[in-house]
């Protein structure tokens, strides 16, 4: 993105951003097809605060071909120093299937099973010492950031899009391959952007996929919820009898 996206999003009220980095070593990102200088990530993150943004998250990726516990230590170092708001750190999914691009690489080059948790722990590492709280599972925030207050009072949501410090049962995506949630079911938009287009001008939801869900599944979906957010799961006689 540019300062410019920033500043029109500003314009029209956008106050939190997150930024998808993953990786900032240069062989990593020739392996994963993503060219990002970590000088254009440290620059957007001195944009937006200078527009006003009053959150800014970044996303990391553990797990990456080409990843050693040198260049995760460098990665959090970095990464802690540009002091974002919130911290995503998530793993790696290989599914060469669904993303043709992640044939460049060989499962030799991907760190697995303790070798990737130890990946993991480096990088955590770095923001704990930095004073940032650990949220959940695999996210981080400032003390004074929604994130952190919420975990402390127990009011903490997660979606599609990760932890939350608002909870609502409705999740609209909008844009292509976006991905929906009601109370009920989930759905979403088609993923290749011209069938996306053409369904939009005829005026169509451009649903590709959905899933209506089962009393069983909206009860499973709760306490997996609960597991993700407060670490521990309400069962009832139900469950017991199952």
């Amino acid at each position: 993105t540019s300062r410019a996206h920033l500043e029109a999003l500003a314009e029209r009220g956008f106050r939190r951003i997150s930024m998808g980095v993953q990786d900032i070593d240069e062989n990593v990102q020739q392996l994963v097809n993503r060219h990002q200088p970590f000088d254009l990530t440290a620059r957007l993150c001195e944009d937006a605060r200078a527009l006003g943004y009053a959150s800014i998250n970044v996303d990391l990726i553990y797990g990456l071909p080409g990843q050693t516990p040198a260049s995760m230590r460098a990665l959090a170092g970095a990464i802690a120093a540009l002091r974002p708001d919130r911290l995503a750190v998530y793993s790696f999914a290989r599914v060469p299937w669904i993303k043709p691009q992640q044939r460049r690489f060989r499962d030799d080059q991907i760190p697995s099973g303790a070798a990737k948790r130890a990946l993991y722990e480096i990088v955590r590492a770095a923001p704990i010492a930095a004073g940032y709280v650990e949220i959940g599972m695999d996210h981080f925030a400032l003390p004074a950031d929604g994130l952190a207050q919420a975990a402390a009072a127990g009011t903490l949501h997660r979606n599609f899009m990760g932890y939350a410090d608002v909870r609502t049962d409705v999740l609209l995506g909008l844009g292509v391959s976006a991905i929906s949630e009601t109370h009920g079911c989930y759905h979403q938009n088609e993923k290749v952007l011209p069938l996306y287009e053409r369904r939009i001008d005829a005026g169509e939801l451009p649903t590709l996929r959905g899933h209506r869900l089962t009393p069983l599944e909206v009860r499973r979906r709760a306490q997996i919820l609960a597991l993700m957010t407060a670490f521990h799961a309400p069962l009832d006689a139900a469950d017991e009898a199952e």
